[in-house]
């Protein structure tokens, strides 16, 4: 049995941003050839610390908010955690407001769907 601790994020989100991670997760299932989960999709992100270009940016901040009535976990051991409240807190800095784990999950979605709009560092 595994001792290692896991932090379960429960998010309700729109069915706009509902669509958004279901094609990260349908791109990143193509590009692996294997089905991947919401956490496949964060984790994917994580690794490649992608940043905004301009274009990510507006398009970002035009479906903004992202709050609905649609529930959805995402479950994530202790240290893609931590990588992922980092990545909260640069995209809080970027975006110039507040974002929560809704918002940080719906960048990974958007950088996994559509990376053209990113840059990778």
């Amino acid at each position: 049995m595994s001792t290692d601790q896991t932090v379960v994020h429960e998010l309700l989100i729109s069915e706009e941003a509902f669509a958004i991670i279901a094609e990260a997760i349908r791109v990143l299932s193509i590009e692996t050839l294997k089905f991947q989960k919401l956490r496949d999709v964060v984790t994917h992100c994580l690794e490649r610390l992608p940043t905004f270009t301009d274009d990510a940016a507006s398009l970002y901040e035009e479906h903004l908010p992202f709050d609905g009535r649609v529930r959805i976990y995402l479950r994530l051991d202790q240290a893609s955690n931590l990588k992922f409240e980092a990545l909260r807190t640069a995209l809080c800095e970027r975006i110039g407001e507040h974002c929560g784990v809704r918002e940080a999950v719906i960048f990974c979605a958007y950088a996994v769907s559509r990376p053209q709009l990113f840059s990778c560092q």
